[in-house]
């Protein structure tokens, strides 16, 4: 499992929370994300590549330095649990969990009172730990797979912060996410009780749309 990597991402991810919110007109909310894409993967054994549709889905804590401030840039934080599907073409599904970090960076094309609109790259890091289903290998054996995932993004995000309240703001974003995903994987074979190791990686495009709501 992967406790030590998710606890030094929490510490990480605090100390900029708190960073952020020192800069001053920080705001503190919540946000639901959900992603969805095609990637390509292999397994190091047989060096294969093979295609795989993801989704994933994330609720967390989030944090924004300047939800509609005249400043010229912006910056999110977003802490969330997360959840991550990998289906190949074989129907068979690798269903993980886990904590992703994302750094949202945003220079303002429009900035009025209670608007903004904005635009920039992402970064992103997040560590998930899960197995498939039972299923049959080449040859009719069941099998099952355990993996730990440490996923890394960069990408492109645009969206609105818009004044609801005195001090709410509504704040959708949208964008893609082209990520590197590494990690290790035990398949067991359940019909002859064996099992072995074997590192894991690969490639995803995804899009997502993120709906947050934050407070000052």
């Amino acid at each position: 499992m992967l406790r030590k990597e998710i606890a030094l991402a929490l510490l990480g991810a605090i100390v900029l929370a708190a960073a952020a919110d020192r800069a001053g007109a920080a705001a503190l909310g919540a946000y639901v994300d959900y992603a969805s894409g095609t990637g390509t993967y292999q397994w190091d054994s047989d060096k294969y590549d093979f295609d795989a549709d993801s989704s994933s889905g994330a609720i967390g804590f989030a944090v924004n330095n300047a939800p509609t401030a005249p400043a010229n840039f912006n910056y999110r934080l977003n802490i969330g649990i997360e959840s991550l599907n990998l289906k190949d073409n074989y129907d068979s599904s690798l269903k993980m969990g886990g904590i992703a970090v994302e750094n949202v960076f945003g220079l303002a094309l429009v900035r009025e009172r209670d608007f903004r609109w904005w635009a920039g790259p992402l970064l992103r890091i997040g560590f998930y730990s899960g197995e498939t289903d039972d299923y049959r290998g080449r040859y009719g054996d069941r099998y099952k797979t355990e993996a730990d995932l440490v996923e890394f993004a960069s990408g492109f995000a645009t969206g609105i912060n818009l004044r609801i309240g005195r001090n709410a703001y509504l704040a959708p974003s949208a964008g893609i996410r082209y990520a590197k995903i590494s990690g290790t994987g035990t398949i067991k074979n359940l019909d002859y009780h064996t099992q072995y190791k074997d590192d894991f990686s690969g490639h995803s495009t995804n899009f997502y749309l993120n709906c947050s709501l934050f407070y000052d």
